[in-house]
């Protein structure tokens, strides 16, 4: 009886090592009645782009199977078509063995899953989005006909309503009936927590105002409270990517916000190490991302705090080289920092020193003559600094450093020729300045605003934007 037994358990040990090596890697089998023996390809999103990973031919009823023998990375994946359009989403979890069919007549409406319950979620969740969607749009269109009629346009504006709180409720549900998986976490990543009703004083002068900062700090500080930050499959879809975009690109502006609250994602999402290495990647290129003025001190910050402290171990060397490099060329002249002092030679051969210098702003603009774009920026320049020193009498003045040591003839002609002889001009013949480090100048025209403490509170400034910001800058200071 009991060799008997022990040929059962033996079996069913046997069975369930079968099944689990069947179960390894990925096998998604897709009929799309339509495209019947076309090359059909397999394709996901990360972040902000679109990558294909597989191509397969389908037979003649429209059959392709994408398999491998390891598993993929979990995510929204999508079928692309000959044309490379994409005809279908589905998603990629746990369960990497299912099958979808459906046709190129209506894809969402005669699509059929087998064998995997969140695309059968997400099916539902498509097809009613794209009704609500739908419906949207037609009440949309009657508002905007109805614009002169009030009783109209305000019937309408409540079945708007209505509808959202549809769409909530139904989200909401979604959500609460399927906790943990990937497909509540893609729909709760849509959701927004819901804006109190915010009271003013009365006696408030600008109630709409005060209303208006209470409702930016609330969407502010709840902005990411519906993002998993360590469910990495996040990173395979757009949701995470648009909500970091938006955030850091157009509600906040300020680097050291920038910095605290890019710290608090990032710790957020390093339980996870794919979600932590795409934040702090992520928060290192921002600076890119904007091109805004000061954002400096964010890569500064991401540089030294996650790379060139070792904590950044997916990085080789050769990059953590570079961005030691980037960093170090930086970090002198961040915003707000006090520049550092130039020991100059001037075209009369007389030594100055920046730290000299008492004026309430000084503009130092890096430039040779044989660049194009300085040909056009010093004169223009020197339009503006003879508006501003000598007509609206500003104490201010300009160092214009030619970043050269040869062709001296050339530097001192062009500036004869454009009678830029009333700033001072100098350049580093001794290489005593180091200005290429200490101000990061691998290209000209380079344009620096420093205040009366030589405190840099501009750089990489458009000429034409100069008296804006000075006039912005003194009314702050005042203001303050």
């Amino acid at each position: 009886m009991k060799r008997i037994l022990h040929s059962l358990v033996f079996l069913l040990i046997l069975v369930s090592v079968s099944n689990f090596s069947f179960a390894q890697g990925y096998e998604i089998k897709i009929q799309l009645r339509g495209m019947e023996s076309q090359e059909l390809y397999m394709g996901h999103y990360y972040a902000e782009k679109t990558y294909v990973m597989d191509t397969v031919k389908a037979d003649a009823q429209g059959n392709v199977v994408f398999r491998d023998d390891k598993t993929i990375d979990g995510g929204i994946y999508y079928l692309v078509l000959p044309t490379k359009s994409i005809a279908f989403e589905f998603l990629v979890t746990e369960n990497q063995h299912f099958s979808i069919s459906t046709d190129t007549l209506n894809y969402l409406d005669h699509m059929v899953v087998k064998g995997s319950k969140e695309n059968e979620l997400y099916l539902d969740y498509s097809r009613f989005m794209r009704d609500k969607n739908k419906q949207m749009a037609k009440l949309q269109e009657k508002l905007t006909a109805a614009k002169e009629d009030k009783k109209e346009s305000d019937e309408i504006m409540e079945k708007i309503r209505i509808m959202q709180e549809e769409v909530k409720a139904k989200w909401e549900s979604y959500v609460a009936d399927n906790p943990g998986t990937f497909f509540a976490n893609i729909v709760k990543a849509q959701m927004f927590p819901d804006m109190p009703d915010f009271e003013v004083d009365p006696s408030e002068i600008n109630k709409d105002s005060v209303l208006q900062v209470k409702r930016y700090y609330f969407n502010k500080n709840h902005f990411f409270d519906n993002i998993d930050m360590t469910d990495s499959r996040l990173l395979r879809t757009a949701y995470l990517y648009n909500r970091l975009q938006t955030y850091f690109t157009k509600m906040v502006f300020n680097p050291d916000t920038i910095i605290k609250d890019g710290d608090k994602l990032i710790k957020r999402a390093e339980p996870n190490k794919d979600m932590y290495r795409y934040m702090v990647e992520y928060m290192l290129n921002l600076k890119y991302e904007t091109n805004r003025m000061g954002m400096d001190k964010v890569l500064v910050h991401v540089g030294e705090e996650y790379y060139l402290s070792g904590r950044a171990d997916w990085v080789d060397s050769t990059r953590m080289e570079k961005i030691k490099d980037r960093i170090i060329k930086t970090r002198p002249n961040v915003l707000g920092e006090k520049a550092k002092d130039m020991k100059l030679v001037t075209d009369d051969n007389q030594i100055i020193n920046l730290y000299n210098l008492k004026k309430e702003y000084i503009i130092i603009a890096f430039w040779e003559p044989g660049c194009g774009h300085c040909k056009k920026t010093l004169p223009k320049l020197h339009e503006i600094y003879t508006r501003l020193r000598w007509e609206l009498e500003w104490d201010i003045e300009v160092l214009a450093i030619w970043t050269q040591v040869q062709e001296h003839d050339k530097w001192t002609n062009f500036i004869e020729e454009h009678a830029m002889t009333d700033w001072i001009n100098a350049y580093d013949p001794y290489g005593w300045a180091k200005f290429r480090d200490n101000y990061d100048i691998y290209s000209t025209p380079v344009i620096y605003l420093l205040d009366k403490d030589k405190k840099i509170i501009a750089k990489r400034l458009d000429v034409e934007s100069i008296e804006e910001f000075i006039e912005n800058h003194k009314k702050y200071n005042k203001d303050k």
